[in-house]
C-alpha cells in the first residue's frame, strides 16, 4: 500500500502510557462471538487508552511489534502488561479492516500510512531556575560578636 489511503483508513498504532493520576490504561479487551481476534470494549473517558487513540469496537492487530492473531485472550491481556507502564497497540476499526481484507493487505506496523497516536504526556518546559540573590558579604564584627 501507499500514502494514497485515505486519512480515515489508516491503521493506528497507539501508543498508551499510564498517568500517575489514572488508573490503569482505561479500557477494556474482549473477544466478539463470531469473529477471531481480539477487540477494545469500554475506553474510558479522559482515560490513556482514549487520549491515545483508542476507539470502542477496534481490533488489535500487534501489541507491542507482535502480531497477536493467533493468540488468546490471556495471551494478549500477558502481552499487554509485559510492556510496565506503556503499551503499542496497532488497532483497525471495522471499516478499515475491511478495506484491507478487499485490498488482500497484512496490516503490520511497519506500513507507511500507519497512524502514530501517543498517550505520553510531555511534561511541561521546566521554568528555568532564578537567578541567585546576591549574598552580602558576612559582616565580621557581627560574626565575632555571635562567637564570644
Amino acid at each position: 500500500m501507499n500514502g494514497d489511503v485515505p486519512e480515515h483508513l489508516r491503521p493506528r498504532l497507539c501508543h498508551i502510557v499510564k498517568w500517575p493520576d489514572f488508573a490503569g490504561y482505561g479500557f477494556n479487551l474482549h473477544a466478539e462471538k463470531g469473529k477471531a481476534g481480539q477487540f477494545i470494549g469500554q475506553v474510558d473517558q479522559g482515560s490513556p487508552a482514549e487520549a491515545g487513540g483508542l476507539k470502542e469496537g477496534d481490533r488489535i492487530v500487534e501489541v507491542n511489534n507482535i502480531n497477536i492473531g493467533n493468540e488468546n485472550h490471556q495471551q494478549v491481556v500477558t502481552r499487554i502488561k509485559s510492556g510496565g507502564d506503556e503499551t503499542r497497540l496497532l488497532v483497525v476499526d471495522n471499516e478499515t479492516d475491511n478495506y484491507y481484507k478487499e485490498q488482500k493487505v497484512v496490516v503490520r506496523g511497519d506500513l507507511e500510512e500507519v497512524r502514530f497516536m501517543s498517550a505520553r504526556r510531555d511534561e511541561a518546559p521546566a521554568e528555568p531556575e532564578p537567578e541567585p540573590e546576591p549574598v552580602p558579604e558576612p559582616d565580621v564584627q557581627a560574626f565575632q560578636e555571635t562567637v564570644t
